[in-house]
């Protein structure tokens, strides 16, 4: 069996968009860790106590987050597949084996994810690599009309389970396009992602800001507004942390998001189990859900947890917990945990 991808065959900037995105994706996850199940996402929306102070939070996750950092989670999965298999194939190597572990893998860490919270992605993640290998040395162009015909599909699918299973593998092969022109692995100037981002950030803000106007009285167009505003969002983001990266704006911020980045299986479960704590008991001490403010609050309480843990972690060791369990598992070989 191959053996795996170290530490000095990282791309840092991957790194850095990988933890913006997963931060970003707490936004909106935050709202739904005291829900039980997808039947109650709706409900638990409409009856939120926003208020004054929650307003902000509200802005930032419905014209912001929603949907957006999800898409960008999944481009990153999406190139990831592509950045693995090619590596492996470099050393003389069929990748076949290690990215059909790999995933299985996944998706069995995600189905016990699952048990413990709805919202996981991680299985969807795992059985969508699977069936999207095959289609890996597509072009650039294929792959994107593939991802953009997969999501407007998506986007007209009635029942909310479905569409949520479906955007993520439109999400990967677009992904895996931007990795062919090298938009999402570094490959481009300064001056390009600035440009990018401008153009793309032109067209998916308005749609996702004027979707909102229309939340209350025609609610299925907000959300096919929106939806075909993500993408363009999404590569606005990449686009964005790829110029701060050239640009080499804020390294201790860059430090740090890379750290929790590479620790992103190990940061995603964590957010989990923070989140149900943290809101749980919030909601028991005020007898009732807490509002938008305060989960803003505990959302920022993690953030600040995260970015403080996992560059510390990482001084020390050379993977995450969970990254080294799932490495270990897949190589069929104990992994070195110690830096």
């Amino acid at each position: 069996m191959a053996a795996p991808v170290g530490r000095s065959e990282r791309i840092v900037a991957i790194d850095v968009l990988r933890g913006f995105a997963l931060l970003g994706i707490l936004v909106a996850n935050i709202t739904l860790f005291d829900v039980d199940g997808f039947d109650a996402v709706e409900q638990s929306f409409d009856e939120l106590v926003i208020g004054p102070a929650g307003a902000p939070f509200m802005v930032l996750l419905l014209v912001f987050v929603l949907n957006k950092m999800m898409a960008v989670f999944s481009m990153l999965f999406g190139a990831g597949v592509l950045l693995v298999t090619e590596r492996i194939e470099a050393r003389g190597v069929s990748p076949l084996g290690v990215h059909y572990v790999r995933n299985v893998l996944l998706a069995g860490i995600g189905l016990a994810h699952s048990a413990l919270w709805f919202g996981d992605v991680l299985l969807i993640y795992g059985v969508s690599a699977l069936l999207l290998y095959p289609l890996r040395r597509l072009s650039a162009r294929a792959l994107l009309v593939a991802g953009a015909a997969v999501w407007l599909f998506a986007a007209y699918v009635a029942d909310p389970v479905a569409e949520y299973v479906v955007r993520a593998p439109a999400m990967m092969l677009v992904g895996m396009g931007l990795y062919r022109l090298g938009v999402i692995n570094a490959g481009r100037d300064a001056a390009w992602y600035r440009m990018a981002m401008i153009r793309s950030f032109v067209v998916g803000l308005p749609l996702c800001s004027v979707a909102w106007v229309f939340v209350e009285e025609q609610e299925d167009l907000a959300l096919l507004l929106n939806n075909l505003g993500v993408p363009f969002m999404a590569l606005g983001y990449v686009c964005l942390v790829m110029w701060a990266c050239a640009e080499g704006w804020l390294p201790r911020l860059q430090a740090r998001l890379a750290a929790v980045g590479q620790m992103a299986l190990t940061n995603y479960l964590m957010q989990t189990v923070l989140g149900m704590l943290v809101i749980g008991v919030l909601n028991e001490a005020r007898g009732r859900r807490v509002t938008a403010f305060w989960m803003m609050l505990a959302m920022f309480a993690i953030w600040a947890l995260q970015l403080a843990w996992s560059a510390s972690w990482l001084r020390a060791f050379r993977f995450g917990p969970a990254e080294w369990a799932w490495r270990s598992a897949t190589y069929r070989r104990v992994q070195r945990f110690r830096a």
